[in-house]
């Protein structure tokens, strides 16, 4: 993968299309999960960046990675804020919140109907948590990647990892254990 982001950062629009195809899935389900009204926009805006800047990207793939969700942070942080000032000053209704657990149209195998269903329980996590575990499991991120891109320590990260699966364990225990009668 190495290679094909070297060829996007000498201008390969084939190349460019190949790390949209590897990594456009996972920024969708960062979205998701985050609970964005538009994902597929958020994501274009991310590829949008990453296509005007990569000549400036230096390092692996483990870093482009890191770069891309870093990105893709930003810009659900100023969707967020544009969004506020939108219902601030404009009288509309509430942003729409995508269900999580409604897979999209090309969702149809077993494996990513699962994984959607995950991603709605991520959703309910308090948001420290949320977005710790989205960028730890989700985007498969190193705990010192999360770290960086939350702002946050290290091990704080991994506390946050670790009471949110552990939520999120005893939900799932809840919700599969069989029902007793009494």
């Amino acid at each position: 993968m190495e290679d094909v982001i070297r060829r996007a950062q000498d201008g390969d629009a084939d190349a460019l299309g190949a790390l949209w195809r590897e990594y456009q899935h996972l920024l969708l389900r960062y979205f998701r999960a985050k609970g964005m009204s538009e994902p597929e926009d958020l994501a274009s805006t991310v590829w949008v960046e990453v296509a005007s800047s990569i000549s400036r990207f230096e390092g692996s793939e483990h870093d482009f990675r890191r770069w891309m969700f870093t990105i893709a942070a930003r810009r659900r942080i100023d969707d967020i804020r544009a969004s506020k000032r939108r219902e601030r000053h404009a009288d509309l209704p509430p942003p729409r919140v995508v269900d999580a657990a409604a897979p999209s149209a090309g969702d149809v195998a077993d494996r990513e109907r699962s994984l959607d269903r995950a991603i709605a329980l991520v959703a309910s996590l308090p948001p420290a948590q949320r977005e710790a575990i989205t960028l730890r499991i989700i985007a498969d991120l190193s705990v010192a990647d999360v770290a960086a891109i939350m702002g946050r320590r290290e091990g704080t990260v991994r506390v946050l990892v670790h009471r949110g699966l552990k939520q999120l364990t005893s939900h799932a225990d809840v919700t599969n254990s069989p029902r007793r009668t009494m």
